[in-house]
């Protein structure tokens, strides 16, 4: 029996600190440039579901963007300050459930989040399936 409460309590210790671990401010590079930082987003995590928003846009040329190939009630916002993943959910370790914006082209995609390491995070985009996707990796700003 005590065997058992162990494993609960690893699985959830694991759970929570994965939850925890990706909260915080996280610089995005272009996706076909990872060389060139594109923002600073800032990830948290209320009542159990994962938000992004975008906290700074980095290039000087793009800080006043507004996101005009986006529809509905995001049409012609500024990107700087945009909610651009809400209510994610933790599975097995990874966030997901809910799309991702693409502020540059207005388009959402499948998401999957998650630690790669204490400052890399793992994030898939994919249309349909996972397997249809790319991967970018983010790194934690201090």
């Amino acid at each position: 029996m005590n065997k058992y409460i162990v494993i609960l309590l690893v699985i959830a210790s694991y759970q929570l600190s994965t939850a925890q671990g990706v909260t915080g401010k996280w610089k995005t590079y272009d996706i076909f440039n990872k060389n060139r930082s594109e923002s600073i987003v800032f990830i948290s995590i209320v009542n159990n579901s994962l938000y992004v928003i975008i906290d700074e846009i980095i290039p000087e040329d793009h800080k006043n963007d507004l996101c005009t190939k986006c529809t509905g009630h995001l049409k012609d916002k500024p990107i700087d300050g945009m909610v651009i993943l809400e209510g994610a959910t933790l599975k097995n370790g990874i966030w997901q459930g809910v799309p991702i914006l693409n502020a540059k082209n207005g388009k959402k995609y499948g998401c999957q989040i998650s630690l790669a390491a204490p400052d890399l995070l793992k994030v898939r985009g994919f249309v349909g399936y996972p397997i249809f996707g790319k991967t970018l990796y983010w790194t934690r700003v201090e």
